[in-house]
């Protein structure tokens, strides 16, 4: 069920239809109705005569399809609630991640490396920001085939990131949802044990140690 924003009065002579017009571009790159809300309350839209009026122009003067947009939101909020609550129910994940401009560290809840190795070819690194992202992709998709090799329908990682300033926490989260995977960031550049080994020298491969390091401490291996 749709609500109509509140707000400031509306602006003499300033139409829905020629808001909508005016800021087509701007209006095309939002991704959430709350985004649009925002738009109505700036303009006064906030009456449910107006909201509605507003509404129509999106659609037919943008092409923008705000209840359907309102709809698959719903439904995202209730995917995610079930993946919570199966989360809940499936084991927790601690790792540590780290990493360069050329390599990726992995540590596992205990802080023994478990993967560290060099950034895949087609991975692009043009910052600090960007590899730090990248290793926590890289410990995500571990968890996730951890969680498929124990036939968990899901998990919740607890990741420890060296760094996160610059980096998508937001696309971390949704990487985790295609794993599975309830995702919990949080920072620790002083004691992480990834960020101290991240400069080591010699490769170690995640397939020659025990997923069950994954595990956060006090946990049973499934």
């Amino acid at each position: 069920m749709k609500t109509t924003p509140t707000a400031a009065d509306p602006q003499p002579g300033v139409t829905p239809e020629m808001v909508v017009r005016v800021r087509a571009a701007e209006l095309h790159g939002f991704t959430s109705t709350r985004q649009f809300d925002r738009v109505a309350t700036e303009h006064g839209f906030t009456d449910a005569s107006t909201f509605e009026r507003y509404l129509t122009a999106l659609l037919v003067e943008a092409g923008i399809d705000y209840e359907g947009l309102r709809q698959i939101e719903a439904a995202r909020h209730t995917a995610h609630q079930q993946l919570v609550a199966m989360a809940a129910r499936g084991p927790q994940l601690r790792l540590w991640s780290a990493a360069t401009v050329t390599t990726f560290t992995i540590c596992c809840a205990d802080g023994r490396v478990i993967w560290h190795d060099l950034f895949p070819r087609d991975t692009v690194i043009a910052s600090g920001a960007s590899a730090a992202e990248a290793s926590a992709r890289q410990a995500i998709w571990l968890a996730g085939h951890a969680c498929a090799q124990w036939g968990a329908e899901a998990a919740t990682l607890h990741l420890i990131l060296a760094r996160s300033c610059g980096v998508d926490i937001q696309s971390l989260h949704r990487a985790a949802v295609t794993a599975a995977l309830v995702l919990d960031v949080v920072t620790d550049s002083v004691h992480n044990p990834a960020a101290e080994q991240c400069r080591r020298g010699d490769a170690v491969d995640w397939y020659t140690t025990d997923l069950g390091g994954l595990l956060h401490p006090h946990q049973e291996s499934p």
